[in-house]
């Protein structure tokens, strides 16, 4: 085979100045005030959140127009999201909130919004039919809420897990799997972590009772295949995919391709309880093979691949049936585990940089800041929150903005601006595009955004970009 010719690099604004504008650090003004973000003085800001697409055929209406959905596409207010009788999917908050979508589910988005600090605020879903399962980070703020709306009932969350089966018939049946959810029919009552409770169409709460065996539970081997990918590598990398009708023996399933800038790369397939195996194909034609299984209490079964020091470039997974029958679905996700520190990697056509916030600060304040604070926050594989506080020439400013992927590209998403006090005004978005030349709403870092999240060490944060070449 002859060798692959490198990928060309896609010009853009670079690391180093698409960096810059993302973490809004200071547009500097011919009267040498600087300008640390930019936003009116709304108290919320809607933000879109990200499909994910795990099996097909998942489709997206937006303004009357309905079409297939597409992992990375961005879903906003009154958006709907289907899922046919095979497809299976997800909405991604920026915060690492994430709502599942199993086959034959119909929800709607409709609203996603956010505090001025980057923080979520309120979103509601209005589920039509089917059965999601939802992952809710801590919520802040006294009013912040995470409400999925049924035909009689409302579950409304600050954070938890919790599932939520919609009957064709009006039923409502809440599950709860960790903490404590809101349930609002005809009464009001708190589920607790273990129970459920069912609602009738007429919106009578039934009694709060324990969550009964369900064999066909459309999230366990999704879940437990996440949970062990993200337990091992870094939780952000992460990407799953799900069989479509099953596999049986002597049957090899091909899954999507996963591009890794380096590291030990993970990979953790979870299935029932026949005999299944997982094969991970390196970029250097190294071929790996899963070992014994692991039981796995109440869900199944769990092979894991672990490639010490792998290879930068594209990784091939497959699934086989080595003992299934009758055929069975699996889960299996892939993640990467690396050293959370200050770096950047260009290898084989995928890109790694890492930017710390201590030295992001330190930086700000050797350019003439003082008192200089920078964070960074999200538990999100397509967002992070950035937020900093300094003084510059004697001008207190500070800002925090939602950064996240869209389609490649990297959008700053300003959620609030002070400058001594007072709250800048939206003319100022257009002033910082201006003096940077660059479209906040579509920063491209010179190459194709895959991941943007974040990681925690030695009391430090990090924002970890990741794309490739195209």
């Amino acid at each position: 085979m002859a060798p692959v010719p490198p990928p060309k690099k896609r010009r853009g604004c670079g690391c180093t100045g698409c960096l810059a504008i993302l973490l809004l650090v200071v547009l500097l003004a011919g009267a040498g005030v600087y300008y640390f973000g930019v936003v009116g003085a709304s108290a919320s800001v809607a933000v879109p959140a990200e499909l994910l697409v795990v099996t097909q055929t998942a489709n997206v209406t937006h303004g009357g127009s309905t079409q297939p959905g597409k992992s990375g596409q961005q879903i906003r207010a009154n958006d709907s999201i289907k899922t046919d009788s095979k497809g299976r999917a997800a909405i991604q908050f920026q915060d690492g909130s994430l709502t599942r979508l199993a086959p034959g589910t119909e929800v709607q988005l409709t609203q996603a919004q956010f505090t001025k600090h980057g923080q979520l605020q309120n979103v509601t879903l209005s589920q039509k039919v089917g059965r999601t399962y939802s992952t809710v980070q801590r919520l802040t703020g006294g009013g912040a809420t995470f409400t999925v709306q049924g035909h009689s009932g409302n579950a409304s969350v600050r954070g938890t897990e919790f599932e939520i089966i919609q009957a064709s018939d009006g039923t409502f049946t809440l599950r709860v799997k960790v903490g404590k959810v809101h349930l609002k029919g005809s009464t009001e009552t708190d589920v607790t972590a273990g129970n459920q409770v069912v609602v009738q169409p007429n919106g009578k709460l039934g009694p709060q009772t324990p969550i009964p065996p369900d064999p066909a539970d459309p999230f366990n081997l999704w879940i437990a295949s996440e949970n062990a990918a993200k337990g091992t590598g870094q939780p952000g990398s992460a990407t799953t995919a799900y069989s479509s009708g099953g596999i049986a023996s002597g049957q090899t399933h091909a899954q999507p391709d996963y591009g890794s800038a380096g590291g030990d790369l993970v990979g953790d397939l979870v299935y029932p309880g026949s005999k299944m195996k997982l094969r991970i194909v390196t970029p250097s034609g190294q071929t790996v093979d899963s070992d014994t299984a692991s039981l796995l209490p109440g869900v199944g079964k769990k092979v894991e691949i672990l490639i010490p020091n792998g290879p930068p470039g594209l990784y091939h997974v497959f699934v086989m049936g080595e003992d299934v029958n009758p055929a069975e679905d699996y889960a299996v996700t892939l993640s990467v585990r690396y050293p959370c520190a200050s770096g950047s990697l260009d290898n084989g056509g995928f890109v790694r940089n890492i930017l710390s916030a201590k030295d992001t600060a330190a930086a700000i304040t050797q350019a003439g800041g003082s008192n200089v604070s920078v964070n960074f926050s999200g538990a999100s594989a397509t967002g992070v929150n950035a937020s900093a506080s300094g003084s510059f020439s004697g001008v207190s400013v500070s800002g925090s903005a939602l950064l996240y992927a869209a389609g490649g590209f990297l959008v700053a998403q300003v959620t609030s601006a002070t400058v001594n006090g007072i709250n800048v005004t939206d003319q100022l978005t257009n002033a910082l595009s201006q003096a940077s030349g660059h479209n906040l709403t579509q920063l491209d870092p010179g190459y194709h955004l895959d991941r943007l999240y974040t990681c925690t060490a030695g009391g430090d944060g990090f924002m970890v970009i990741e794309g490739h070449h195209v």
